[in-house]
């Protein structure tokens, strides 16, 4: 604790951090000496950072209906904070839209699904599901790609 209240400082130094024992809510309080009152007090979210794990799509066996509802979800365990998942069609930078399940703890899945309504020309079709969270560099981002079968009646 760096604690000068001449220049206005109060700092708390966490060294070798632990998601377990640092990740959650501090509270720093103010108290008048003498009667130790509380003058002031203020409450901070720590984030315990925690890079997710590689990515993996359910169901294992993308085999497709032309013409009927087929979902993709693309998860990750653990990561904190959560990490953002986003799906692409391979070939196109545009993400798309899909359902995300966060999971709130670092051991715990973030899931996103994927729906799609394929079509005969979707047969053999690339997705790309990219995963991510500030504990990783940008240039780390996980990734894992799949391809959709599609029967088609």
């Amino acid at each position: 604790i760096d604690f000068r209240p001449e220049q206005g400082i109060y700092d708390l130094t966490i060294m070798n951090t632990s998601y377990s024992r640092d990740n959650g809510r501090f509270e720093c309080r103010v108290k008048a000496s003498g009667t130790g009152a509380d003058v002031h007090q203020e409450y901070y979210n720590l984030t315990v950072l925690t890079p997710p794990q590689p990515p993996f799509v359910e169901p294992v066996e993308l085999r497709a209906t032309e013409d009927e509802k087929f979902d993709l979800t693309c998860s990750s365990i653990g990561g904190s904070p959560d990490p953002t998942i986003t799906w692409y069609r391979v070939g196109s930078e545009k993400p798309l839209k899909s359902t995300i399940t966060k999971g709130g703890s670092k051991d715990l899945r973030t899931s996103s699904t994927l729906s799609i309504v394929p079509r005969r020309e979707d047969d053999g079709a690339k997705f790309r599901c990219v995963v991510w969270n500030r504990a990783m560099s940008e240039k780390d981002k996980l990734e894992t790609t799949v391809t959709l079968s599609v029967n088609c009646e």
